[in-house]
């Protein structure tokens, strides 16, 4: 079993696994709001589709999990992505496979699972947890935003060191 302290999350996470059912509002939201960010920041995303809800929810998820370990194309994180349902709808994020694809997931696996109210088993296990699939969009621009802002800086200050050295040489 992987502990997520172990797991090394990249500070630019581009390539992204995601786990959702193609026509989920959730991974829509998520997907609009992430490739159509303000910034023009590149993402490359990769769905691996799902039941997300259901019976056979469990085993088709631990299925894309194994499926996802398995792409040669590897990852820097892991998305399990479902928007917002009853609680009957979302009990299946309690359920032990599950948290054990995550456990045991090669990547670190980050959920946004139903609404504000709702934290499962999944949220638990998981590498990081956020309300919402647009949440989680944001952490990813958020990300890339930070990482900007340092080059900035560190832009600036051999700018102005630089400058200070030409100044000498004057």
């Amino acid at each position: 079993m992987l502990f997520r302290s172990k797991l090394a999350f990249a500070p630019i996470p581009r390539r992204l696994a995601v786990i959702s059912s193609i026509d989920a509002a959730g991974y829509g939201d998520f997907t609009k709001h992430l490739i159509c960010n303000d910034f023009g920041y590149v993402f490359k995303v990769k769905l691996f589709q799902a039941t997300m809800q259901g019976a056979s929810a469990p085993s088709s998820i631990s299925q894309a999990f194994q499926t996802i370990a398995n792409d040669p194309s590897g990852f820097d994180a892991v998305l399990l992505l479902r928007g917002g349902g009853s609680t009957l709808d979302l009990v299946c994020f309690d359920d032990f496979s599950i948290a054990s694809s995550i456990a045991n997931c090669p990547y670190p696996v980050l959920t946004a699972i139903g609404h504000d109210r709702d934290y499962h088993i999944a949220d638990m296990i998981a590498y990081k947890y956020v309300k919402t699939p647009t949440a989680l969009a944001d952490e990813f621009i958020n990300a890339y935003i930070s990482v900007e802002e340092t080059i900035d800086e560190y832009s600036a200050r051999i700018t102005k060191a630089m400058s200070g050295k030409i100044s000498l040489l004057l």
